[in-house]
């Protein structure tokens, strides 16, 4: 169990994380006040969750509706609401749901048929509406049920105080999903589109969450010797997080990645994509083929069906109809379709073979006798899942384990507790970083050969082959919190062509998603280097270097680029020395 200090700051702060998933979605916060020990606590009230049975839910859905002119009419909890139904099919209204799977990067699950937005309205858009429907539903919720942060909530103008905001993502999001999420934070209101705004805004990885959650919560108490792995697996509704860390110290608990973390679109909403195709293929030429009796069967495989299925020898049932509803042709019977178990089991075999695989891949070089697993998030409660991967472990001899509580709240208040007290020291590089360049052509080269036709003269005279790579950071290099990565490059500018801001040097970042350890050329694989940023900054004018080039004098800058990657978000930053002082910006 994690034991934090009194807030140590002079002035109260409020801060709220917030877990879309899939297919649910989470709040929490905290309150730092001067003097006290910090707590973490879930939002557990959600308008259209009343009731004694539903009063604890920290989760609600994660789905919209959109009436004709794109307006939004309900959201979460309030859209699956039996009046709300009933006015959105009345009035037309579009349902919106697994928005967050369309922000993914194109190399998770390309080509996946997801659910169409069927509204005239950007992905980010709609992801705003949702952060900014969980931020009132959250700030509510604080004001009524805390009296200081009710207090902070009521400050306004200059007076008001500072709202710090975690949002969390699946491991497989990198720079371009994190820039799309600042946005959608700035339409929901979140904060202000500023540096001061930005400072406020915290990215962590769901895998990452997961584990400050384990280790807050003293889920991970008996296996936190030092030298030991723990690969904790994030099971949700879209996603499946993996992520390996050993333990670099146990009192405190410290840990250190030691394998690049892993992204699988294999959550339960998977299982009921293909639950809905093999419904409507089985009954295609039934009576209760209608997209009505289809959405009653998969209203009830998801609630029901999905989440007791164990036993492949059974036969499943799903309730969709009343006791006239019969066709024992279609195994239908009294309103219960049957489905066999080896129909259940094609259902989670793609999500649990994929997993397997995974698991292996992350465990790969270890000492299985040092290595445990732990299974957390809302997926991870299926008795057939963990069945299966307990056999599969076992016969890897590996140790599982799946803690009791609601781990399903693990990333948003995990995301808090890596606000409150970071525990992983050191992280891994999802990829390569580096940043294009020309090089010196060298005929005796043969890759220069090949790209003759791509060569340049340079201000200095000197003949350059475009397109080349300079790597800055090779992916999987394990990296702590300030290490730095450096790459020295220089900017050639001939006078006569300079105009508009003459002072200013530029570099792209790039990363690179392929195979290759050490990739030299762009045009090589064109599809694997991604822009990320453009690192930019403007020396002195006098730091500049006047030489004497085949057409004329030009201008001549050395820099470096500078990569920061043991955060959960990568910065960059360009370099250079002026007045015998280096300058960083």
């Amino acid at each position: 169990m994690l034991q934090l200090e009194p807030y140590k700051g002079s002035n109260r702060r409020l801060v709220i994380a917030i877990d879309v998933g899939t297919t649910y979605s989470g709040a929490a916060y905290c309150i730092l006040d001067p003097g006290e020990i910090p707590k973490v606590l879930s939002i557990t009230r959600f308008p259209g969750q009343e009731g004694d049975n539903r009063s604890r839910d920290v989760k609600i859905p994660s789905c919209l509706y959109y009436d004709q002119q794109n307006k939004l009419r309900a959201v979460g909890a309030e859209a699956t609401l039996q009046n709300t139904q009933r006015e959105a099919y009345t009035q037309e209204w579009t349902y919106v749901r697994w928005f967050k799977l369309h922000l993914r990067p194109p190399s998770i699950l390309p080509g996946a048929i997801l659910p169409p937005i069927n509204v005239n309205k950007p992905v980010l858009e709609i992801l705003a509406d949702y952060l900014a429907y969980v931020l009132k539903c959250s700030k509510r919720f604080i004001s009524e049920t805390s009296p200081i942060g009710r207090k902070i909530l009521d400050t306004e103008g200059a007076s008001a105080l500072p709202i710090d905001y975690v949002l969390s993502h699946p491991n497989g999001w990198s720079g371009p999903q994190q820039n799309n999420m600042r946005r959608a934070a700035v339409m929901a209101g979140l904060v202000s589109d500023s540096d001061e705004g930005m400072s406020r805004l915290q990215f962590v990885t769901e895998g990452e969450a997961s584990l400050q959650f384990c280790i807050a919560t003293g889920l991970v108490n008996h296996i936190q010797q030092e030298n030991n792995y723990v690969t904790i697996v994030d099971c949700g509704g879209g996603t499946i997080d993996l992520s390996t860390y050993r333990v670099v110290d146990s009192a405190p608990v410290t840990v250190e990645e030691s394998v690049n973390p892993e992204c699988l679109i294999q959550g339960s909403s998977m299982i009921n994509h293909r639950a809905e195709a093999l419904l409507r293929d089985k009954l295609r030429n039934s009576c209760f083929s209608t997209n009505e009796d289809i959405e009653s069967m998969m209203a009830n495989f998801d609630s029901t069906t999905k989440p007791i299925f164990r036993d492949p020898s059974a036969m499943s049932h799903i309730k969709f109809g009343g006791a006239r509803d019969t066709d024992v042709r279609y195994n239908i019977r009294r309103g219960y379709l049957d489905l066999s178990g080896p129909e259940m089991v094609s259902l989670f075999a793609p999500s649990i073979d994929a997993l397997k695989a995974a698991i292996d891949t992350q465990v790969s070089g270890m000492d299985h006798r040092l290595a445990a697993i732990l299974l957390v998030g809302g997926f991870a409660s299926s008795p057939f899942l963990r069945d299966e991967l307990q056999a599969h472990m076992t016969r890897k001899g590996l140790r599982m384990f799946c803690p009791e509580g609601q781990t399903s709240k693990a990333v948003a208040e995990g995301a808090l507790w890596f606000y409150l007290d970071h525990r992983v020291r050191a992280r891994v590089a999802r990829h390569t970083y580096g940043s294009a360049c020309n090089v010196h052509y060298d005929p005796l080269n043969p890759e220069h050969l090949r790209r003759k036709h791509l060569t340049i003269t340079n201000a200095a005279g000197a003949t350059m082959v475009r397109f080349a790579f300079a790597t800055i950071a090779q992916k999987g290099t394990v990296v702590t919190e300030t290490t730095e990565f450096r790459c020295h490059l220089a900017q050639h500018s001939e006078i006569s062509a300079i105009s508009g801001d003459t002072d200013a040097i530029s570099a792209s970042v790039i990363s690179y998603r392929g195979s290759k350890t050490k990739p030299a050329w762009r045009d090589d694989e064109p599809e694997m280097f991604n822009k990320l940023c453009r690192v930019r900054g403007v020396p002195a004018s006098d730091s500049w270097q006047t030489r004497d080039g085949p057409n004329g004098p030009y201008r001549y800058h050395p820099f470096d680029i500078i990569l920061l990657l043991g955060l959960t978000e990568m910065k960059a930053q360009i370099s250079w020395w002026e007045d015998v002082r280096a300058q960083s910006t």
